[in-house]
């Protein structure tokens, strides 16, 4: 465990001190205070959204704007409802004993919902690589990041224009001439050997899950792999094809690496297991990974600091 892991413990406990504090019935009514605003905000945003449009031109932070302010006045409208349900309630029953023992339940929700929040924030926000590095080592930290993917996911028509690539993470299609123009370029990229070998462990995992043989570690193919995604951080693109037209197999071939079946996967995201969870639900990425002729595999990982790890498999039989 390091700080970041020291730090998450210590909300999440003073979070269930709180729940304690409260007691079950207000912690719970606060929990649903704040799930009604947000499901209120994403249900009703688009209208909000129409109205503002008339009045502001506020261009891609429209709708961002339009789902913060519904779910402002949700969460107003709801806490004054709750206030007169907890007033209705008698002091005996909020200061009874049971009560605020079952008040750790919506503490440790509280908690837990902190924890996803920062953990995410220290990933995405620009802060020191030193922090992005250690939030990246943490025991707990990528774990609880990948919890905030499914909102991610949901909020991006509503963030995805203002905000985009924050927290969630890129793919391109193994077989397709798409390529992404990221908004910004890295020369300072570190390599991740570590998180290299602990992306072939997953891989591996999936592979033997399912009856067929691991994949061994590639030394050649991990050089082509780390120098596809340096070349990306450089020069500020993601795409199976570089700048000047290479594909995959050309940079093998030039690296002098010999094979008869290929592929190539790539993935931009905040933690290995986001990455890795976001190629196995695309059926292209998850195809590479199962391929039961392959049988070796380089990774090269290199970590941009707040703009995410920069991710290069490269398969051969």
């Amino acid at each position: 465990m390091n700080l970041i892991d020291f730090i998450l413990a210590f909300v999440f406990i003073l979070a269930i001190l709180a729940g304690w504090s409260r007691g079950f019935i207000r912690g719970s009514l606060d929990l649903l205070c704040f799930a009604g605003s947000i499901i209120a905000g994403y249900v009703f945003y688009p209208y909000t959204a129409k109205g503002l449009e008339k009045i502001f031109s506020l261009g891609t932070w429209l709708l961002p704007v339009a789902f913060l302010l519904t779910a402002l006045i949700a969460r107003l409208i709801i806490g004054f409802v709750a206030k007169f349900i907890i007033r209705s309630i008698p002091d005996e029953a909020n200061d009874n004993g049971i009560n605020k023992f079952l008040g750790i339940i919506p503490g440790a929700v509280n908690g837990w919902l902190y924890a996803v929040i920062i953990s995410s924030l220290l990933l995405s926000l620009p802060l020191k690589d030193s922090v992005t590095t250690k939030t990246r080592d943490s025991r707990f930290a990528g774990k609880l990041a990948m919890q905030s993917e499914w909102a991610n996911r949901k909020l991006a028509p509503v963030f995805g224009d203002a905000i985009r690539q924050t927290m969630n993470s890129l793919t391109v299609h193994p077989q397709s001439g798409e390529k992404v123009s990221l908004s910004f370029t890295y020369d300072k990229a570190v390599e991740r050997p570590a998180l290299e070998a602990m992306m072939l462990q997953l891989v591996n995992k999936e592979r033997t899950a399912r009856g067929l043989k691991p994949l061994r570690a590639d030394p050649e193919m991990t050089l082509v792999a780390r120098a596809h995604s340096r070349d990306m951080f450089k020069r500020g693109y993601f795409s199976h094809y570089a700048p000047d037209g290479k594909d995959p197999f050309q940079r093998m071939r030039e690296a002098n690496v010999k094979f008869y079946n290929a592929g190539e996967n790539l993935a931009l995201a905040q933690t290995v297991e986001i990455a890795h969870t976001n190629l196995m639900n695309s059926p292209g990425h998850k195809a590479n990974i199962l391929r039961p002729e392959f049988g070796r595999l380089g990774i090269g990982i290199l970590d941009g600091g707040y703009y995410g790890l920069m991710i290069s498999q490269e398969f051969r039989d």
